[in-house]
């Protein structure tokens, strides 16, 4: 191998890039006593982490500035009233106002980005800057 290939491939070396294992990670506090995330990214206006809701707890009605995906890993997840399941991807608009119920509690992925009307983004993945919220009670 000539000394110009060798040079070649060593200007062709990649990066390692950024990783996170979930194994390794806790569950962090959110805003809701009963739901935990664990963030395996927030940069660059874009969240994407996984977040965990113990049974029978959910959030209040509410919107966000920004869009959000939600997809579900395992558990039942009642939104706005209409029933999803794993394997569902939810699409959040911006200005949508929704709210959750978990009976069962699940896993769902979640990623956050700046919503493409609005330019806004997530700020806090946890919630926790607009304090913590009140118990949740599912109405039937």
């Amino acid at each position: 191998m000539s000394s110009q290939q060798t040079q070649e491939q060593a200007a062709d070396v990649l990066p390692k890039l950024k990783s996170a294992n979930i194994a390794e990670m806790e569950w962090g506090e959110t805003r809701f006593d009963d739901n935990w995330i664990k963030v395996l990214s927030f940069r660059d206006g874009v969240v994407f982490e996984l977040q965990k809701f113990a049974p029978d707890s959910g959030t209040f009605r509410h919107q966000h500035l920004f869009r959000q995906l939600r997809y579900i890993l395992e558990g039942r997840f009642v939104v706005n009233t209409h029933e999803y399941g794993p394997g569902e991807l939810i699409d959040f608009p911006e200005n949508v106002p929704y709210e959750v119920w978990a009976p069962e509690g699940g896993i769902w992925i979640v990623v956050q980005l700046p919503g493409a009307t609005t330019g806004v983004g997530p700020t806090d993945p946890t919630g926790l800057e607009y304090g913590k919220a009140p118990k949740f009670t599912h109405k039937a």
